[in-house]
C-alpha cells in the first residue's frame, strides 16, 4: 500500500527552506562571450525566408563557438526541418531574435542541448520563438511528435525570455541538469494532455516568472530532484503544477512551489504515482492563488492514467501546505 508518512497542512516547525543550494545562472554574461567569438547563423547559410532549414546552419555555427562564444539568430522566420544536437559548450549562449518555425517531421527534440556548462539561451528582445506546428499531429489524434526544447546534463545555465509555441509533444525538459535558472517565458500548447509545459529534474534550479497556457501539466518536478524553487508561475488553462509521475527509486528533497496562479485548470498542484518505490520528503507548496480548477490539491497515489510500478508506493514525507 503506498506510504504516506506525514501531510503537515499547517506550517512544520523543522520544515527545510526548499530553496537553492547555491548559486545559479551562467558563470561568464552574454557579453563576454561574444567579445571571444560571434557566429551568426547567417554566415554558415541560414536564410530568414521560412523555407531554407535553419538546422545545419545552427549546428555549424554551434561548432565553431561551442568552446567559447556567442551564436546569434537575427530577427526573420526560419524554417528548421532537422533537429539539432548540440553537444560540449563551454561558456556557449544562443541569442534567439528570430522565429524558428517546425517544418521537419523526426521524433525526438527539435533542439537538444547536452553536456554543457556555462549556458546561456535567451532573446534581446523578447520575442524569439519558436512555433511547432502541433496542431498538424494533433487533429490527428498524434501526440507523440518531437519535444520543442530540451537541455540534458546542463551546467550552470540560464534559459529566458522567449516563447514556446504548440509543441507537438513536450515544450522544454530539463533533464538531470544543475544550477539553472528559467525565467521570464510563455508557452502556448494545445488543449490536450500529453503536452508539457516545463518538466525539470535534477538540482539546485530556479523556475520563476513562466506563463503556461495548456492543457497538460504547467511547471512540474520529476525524480531524481533536489532543491528546485519555483515561483511566480501563472498557469492558464493548463493541467496545474504537479510532481511526478513518479515510479520506481523515488528521489526528490527540499522542493518549494510559491506564488503559484492557476486559472480554469484540472487543479492547482497534484502529486501522483501507481505504485513504485522512494521518497518524496521536505517540500512546501505556499501561497497557490486559484479561480474555476477543478481541484485545489491532488495526491493520487493509484493515478490511474499510470501503469502500475512494482513496489509498495512512494514515501511522501514533510509536504507542508501554506496558503
Amino acid at each position: 500500500m503506498p506510504a504516506l508518512s506525514i501531510l503537515a497542512l499547517a506550517l512544520a516547525p523543522l520544515l527545510v527552506n526548499g530553496q537553492l543550494s547555491g548559486s545559479v545562472g551562467p558563470l561568464t554574461s552574454a557579453h563576454s562571450k561574444a567579445a571571444t567569438k560571434t557566429c551568426n547563423i547567417l554566415d554558415y547559410g541560414a536564410v530568414a525566408d521560412n523555407t531554407t532549414d535553419i538546422g545545419s546552419p545552427l549546428s555549424e555555427a554551434w561548432d565553431a563557438c561551442s568552446d567559447g562564444g556567442l551564436i546569434y539568430i537575427p530577427p526573420g522566420d526560419y524554417a528548421m526541418d532537422t533537429w539539432v544536437s548540440l553537444s560540449g559548450g563551454k561558456a556557449t549562449a544562443i541569442i534567439l531574435d528570430g522565429t524558428i518555425y517546425r517544418t521537419g517531421t523526426d521524433g525526438g527534440n527539435m533542439i537538444l542541448v547536452e553536456n554543457s556548462s556555462d549556458f546561456e539561451l535567451y532573446s534581446n528582445s523578447s520575442s524569439g520563438a519558436v512555433q511547432g506546428f502541433g496542431y498538424v499531429y494533433h487533429r490527428e489524434g498524434d501526440l507523440d511528435g518531437p519535444r520543442i526544447l530540451r537541455l540534458q546534463d546542463v551546467s550552470n545555465f540560464a534559459v529566458h525570455d522567449i516563447i514556446l509555441v504548440d509543441a507537438p509533444a513536450f515544450h522544454f525538459v530539463m533533464d538531470d541538469c544543475s544550477d539553472g535558472e528559467v525565467y521570464n517565458m510563455a508557452i502556448r500548447g494545445g488543449n490536450s494532455g500529453g503536452l508539457d509545459g516545463i518538466d525539470v529534474w535534477g538540482s539546485n534550479i530556479w523556475v520563476h516568472d513562466v506563463e503556461v497556457t495548456n492543457k497538460d501539466e504547467c511547471v512540474t518536478v520529476k525524480s531524481p530532484a533536489n532543491n528546485i524553487l519555483v515561483e511566480s508561475i501563472y498557469c492558464n488553462w493548463s493541467g496545474g503544477c504537479a510532481m511526478g509521475s513518479l515510479g520506481a527509486d523515488t528521489d526528490i528533497t527540499d522542493i518549494l512551489y510559491r506564488n503559484v496562479y492557476t486559472w480554469s485548470s484540472n487543479q492547482m498542484y497534484m502529486i501522483k504515482s501507481n505504485g513504485g518505490s522512494g521518497t518524496v520528503k521536505n517540500t512546501l507548496l505556499e501561497n497557490f492563488i486559484g479561480h474555476g480548477n477543478a481541484y485545489s490539491l491532488d495526491i493520487d497515489s493509484y493515478w490511474s492514467s499510470m501503469t502500475a510500478v512494482d513496489g509498495d508506493g512512494v514515501e511522501l514525507s514533510n509536504i507542508t501546505f501554506k496558503n
